[in-house]
């Protein structure tokens, strides 16, 4: 199986490559990047904004309409959300194998600190894996170093590892979490 990554124009650029390698490490699957086919809808003006929800409804519809049947993950430099939720780093439909990860909270210049690609390299990393990871039927994991850990905040995010912790493999590997 492959896992596509739908990389968008206003993305952070030269990470594709890297991105693509450590999530194919981290799946243990081939991982292709493809640049960004559809048009993101979304945006919520009140809030400076992209529902998240709505960018999953763009991802299945062209998922349909190109005949893909791998999990696509794509990545986006806007803010998501989803309704309950101030903010989201990610979000994952699993019943449909599409996911979206926002590097907006991932990059420490949202927060005013100094920018740093190595810390942009490995959140992009770490959420697209846990995105994907849903994709594949995985929960939340208690392990806080846990890939599958629930980040709250950019400190829980960085405090995991870019691997699942030995429980959460095995359920991967083992075929409890179903394919697409």
């Amino acid at each position: 199986m492959e896992i596509l990554i739908f990389w968008d124009a206003a993305a952070p650029p030269g990470f594709q490559l890297p991105v693509s390698r450590e999530l194919s490490n981290i799946m243990d699957m081939d991982v292709k990047v493809l640049e960004n086919p559809l048009v993101l809808n979304g945006y919520t003006g009140s809030r400076r904004q992209t529902d998240a929800r709505v960018v999953l409804d763009g991802i299945d519809t062209c998922k349909r309409r190109l005949s893909v049947a791998e999990p696509v993950l794509l990545v986006i430099s806007q803010d998501i959300f989803m309704e309950g939720a101030e903010f989201l780093f990610g979000l994952a439909r699993p019943s449909t194998g599409s996911a979206v990860v926002s590097s907006s909270r991932l990059d420490n210049s949202y927060y005013g600190r100094r920018r740093d690609d190595d810390d942009l390299l490995d959140r992009l990393c770490k959420e697209g894996g846990h995105e994907l990871g849903h994709l594949f039927w995985l929960d939340h994991c208690r392990e806080p170093d846990c890939i599958m850990h629930n980040p709250l905040t950019l400190d829980d995010l960085d405090r995991k590892r870019r691997d699942f912790c030995p429980q959460c493999r095995e359920r991967l590997d083992a075929g409890v979490a179903r394919d697409v």
